[in-house]
């Protein structure tokens, strides 16, 4: 019906990684995305520790084939998502908190699904100033972050603006920072 009806584009994603029992179940929603129109994202996801695992063989092929899809995929990512499939790390400036806002169901702004609870502001209190601020912050997770919708908003900022800014100087008191699985899990301590 949405194919039919929809006066608004619609985004169908999939995902691959951890705990996923049935990888091949992305390629098969993402070609059903395609053929009606729609597009398809593919997004990797961590363990249960939060840690990033390299694909396996069977889900690096089932990413190929969605990356070749048509041309109304957004799952033909660039370097950034070629390293988040080998579990490799990716040299960016998130810019999470400023030009992407997550906004939970306490209405509170947080960086990111994997990092609630950094501001963790009110919306109706988030002002331009904590943007600012958001902007300019390193943030520890960034690495091996698979929230490639974050990196996506990020990208002309990747050769500009560096972040000046430490997460204790946003006043955060601790930010989990996400490593490969192979790699001890640590909590980066602010204060």
């Amino acid at each position: 019906m949405l194919a039919e009806h929809a006066e608004f584009g619609v985004n169908i994603n999939s995902v691959l990684g951890s705990g996923i029992n049935h990888p091949q179940d992305a390629l098969t929603v993402a070609n059903r995305a395609v053929e009606l129109g729609f597009t398809s994202t593919l997004g990797i996801i961590h363990d249960g520790t939060g840690q990033l695992r390299p694909l396996s063989e069977l889900e690096q092929s089932i990413y190929t084939k969605i990356k070749n899809l048509g041309k109304r995929s957004y799952a033909r990512f660039d370097k950034f998502q070629k390293n988040i499939v080998q579990a490799q790390p990716n040299d960016w400036r998130c810019r999470a908190g400023a030009r992407y806002l997550y906004i939970c169901e306490n209405g509170l702004v947080h960086y990111c699904s994997q990092q609630r609870g950094f501001p963790a502001i009110p919306l109706k209190d988030y002002s331009r100033q904590y943007m600012r601020r958001e902007f300019n912050t390193r943030k520890s997770c960034a690495p091996f972050c698979t929230v490639s919708c974050v990196q996506q908003v990020a990208m002309l900022d990747n050769w500009r603006s560096p972040q000046t800014l430490n997460p204790q100087a946003a006043g955060n008191s601790t930010l989990v920072r996400l490593q490969t699985q192979s790699q001890e899990k640590t909590e980066v301590f602010a204060k």
